[in-house]
């Protein structure tokens, strides 16, 4: 399986039926450069688009709900 670093995107097309989202990360130089494409079929796009919200979504609320436990509680010192 191959990984691909993303720090930002470059362009999304969607060509032939297929989206492709040109991904770029930061070089040691602070630019960016290309680290690869992900290539979606047309007719799953927006079922991989939600669930990839959806995904980050769930992360962020349990990210949030233990920031909160390891606060200490007002008037405990």
């Amino acid at each position: 399986m191959t990984q691909i670093l993303i720090d930002g995107i470059a362009n999304i097309t969607l060509h032939n039926g297929v989206l492709r989202i040109e991904c770029t990360t930061v070089g040691p130089d602070r630019k960016q450069h290309p680290s690869g494409t992900l290539v979606i079929p047309g007719a799953v796009a927006g079922p991989v688009m939600q669930t990839l919200i959806k995904g980050m979504q769930e992360l962020d609320k349990k990210l949030r709900e233990q920031q909160a436990q390891a606060q200490p509680t007002a008037g405990s010192a």
